[in-house]
């Protein structure tokens, strides 16, 4: 019995000492080893046991992990049934990929240490890294008893081996004990899309909305899956449900517009749909109230009125997106413009409304905000010819000849295949030229866009 509680004691420290251990050089490793350990804690622990596994200890230290494990094996050879030798065989031949030996190893320490969050840690990133799910789904079962966090693990793995509603489970559970999250959120969305079965995602919603029917959330989310669906007569009757508990709900206009659009009740339509987008409803669902708003509008201009009283609205709100920019450019380019700059500043990597913007620049006469924002994206998409194209009007319309030459010809060499901006990369350079006073130059260039603009 003594010399097992020597064991335990010893791996006790090698669990605590082993991961914190390689952030410290070798020899102060090896000194605070020595340190920390003495024969008095080591029990039955030999001197040469000790020199051979802090040897190892230090060899995994600088990912000598060979070498750590050939004085693992000699410490196997004095105390063939230590669990800490085993642990640090386990992580030993983890690191090397050799996972058959590092799950043996692990197992054999777990047999004697059970339930220890260590081992259970590696064993779990042996079966994960080896895709082995079923096993990794085992492990973290254990280790959610003691970090809730591996409840989201279990939800991923549960989505690899298509056991969705354990997966959904599990989302639900930390959900309940630590909040909602966008992650988690977006996992669903992951289970409900690669799911074929949309029976899944209808009887979580239902589940979701008998659990807390006060949530307007749940109600929403209902309306626009069934929307989505095509079944409207299902949205319908989610929305009177959320009415009878809400009848001053804006929200529940989301599914009523549609149903006077189908009826073509056109003017409770356009009032059902002005609620909306006075409402809270995410940005999303109002980006597809504003699209269906544009498409009466287009059939029935007299309605073009009341899209832009809401659109002003939005706007005024902080709403904006590319689609509010979109219905405006040609009607309002100054609110397209402010649409846009909004986009631009909160998704940078948006470069079709970045391009969008840029051109609208040129179009209301601000070229130099034109050439600021193209050459900011040069840094990013230096192969753009569009980019080039820009400055070169741009400047030539600062009068500044010698800077548009300069990228309408840097430009040109990037087209592939796109004659109709050939053609305009002709004329531009044409107009440089001129002003340079080169005629010859400019002349050749205006014939090359003449010739081109006849194909065209």
């Amino acid at each position: 019995m003594k010399f097992f509680r020597s064991h335990i004691l010893f791996f006790s420290f090698v669990i605590y000492f082993g991961s914190n251990f390689c952030a410290q050089a070798q020899t102060d490793s090896l000194a605070i080893a020595k340190q920390e350990i003495n024969q008095d804690n080591l029990g039955n622990v030999t001197d040469k046991f000790q020199e051979y596994f802090f040897q190892a200890l230090s060899q995994r230290g600088i990912e000598n992990y060979e070498k750590a494990i050939s004085a693992l094996k000699k410490c196997a050879e004095i105390q063939p049934d230590n669990v800490a030798v085993f642990y640090e065989l386990g992580k030993n031949y983890k690191a090397l990929e050799e996972f058959d030996l590092a799950e043996k190893n692990l197992n054999k320490a777990l047999s004697e240490k059970k339930g220890n969050i260590d081992i259970l840690t590696e064993l779990y990133d042996v079966y994960y890294l080896t895709q082995n799910y079923t096993k990794a789904i085992e492990v973290a079962t254990k280790l959610s008893k003691y970090n809730i966090d591996y409840y989201e693990d279990l939800a991923n793995l549960y989505v690899r081996v298509e056991d969705y509603q354990k997966a959904l489970a599990a989302l639900d559970y930390i959900d309940a004990r630590e909040g909602e999250s966008d992650y988690r959120d977006a996992l669903r969305g992951k289970i409900f899309a690669e799911n074929p079965d949309k029976s899944l995602e209808e009887n979580y919603l239902l589940e979701q909305l008998e659990k807390n029917p006060s949530a307007t959330n749940s109600y929403l989310a209902l309306m626009y899956f069934y929307a989505t669906q095509n079944k409207l007569e299902k949205t319908y009757q989610i929305a009177e449900k959320l009415l009878e508990k809400y009848p001053d709900s804006k929200e529940a206009h989301y599914a009523l517009y549609k149903k006077y659009l189908a009826e073509y009740k056109d003017d409770e339509a356009v009032k059902s749909m002005k609620t909306v987008l006075e409402s809270d409803l995410g940005l999303t669902m109002k980006k597809e109230v504003v699209k269906d708003f544009v498409q009466l509008v287009n059939q029935k201009p007299k309605y073009e009125q009341d899209l832009i009283e809401s659109l002003d609205k939005q706007l005024a709100n902080g709403e904006n997106n590319a689609d509010l920019a979109e219905f405006y450019k040609g009607r309002d380019n100054n609110k397209a413009i402010q649409n846009l700059e909004k986009v631009v500043k909160q998704n940078p990597n948006d470069f079709a409304s970045a391009k969008d913007l840029m051109l609208l620049y040129l179009q209301e006469k601000m070229p130099s905000k034109s050439i600021l924002l193209a050459e900011e994206y040069m840094a990013s998409y230096p192969s753009q010819p569009i980019l080039y194209l820009v400055t070169g009007v741009a400047n030539n319309t600062l009068g500044n000849f010698g800077k548009a030459e300069e990228n309408l010809l840097m430009g040109v060499d990037f087209l592939i295949d796109n004659p109709q901006m050939e053609s305009d990369f002709y004329q531009q350079l044409a107009i440089a030229y001129q002003g340079l006073g080169k005629p010859k130059e400019a002349e050749k260039f205006q014939q090359k866009f003449e010739q081109l603009k006849k194909t065209l």
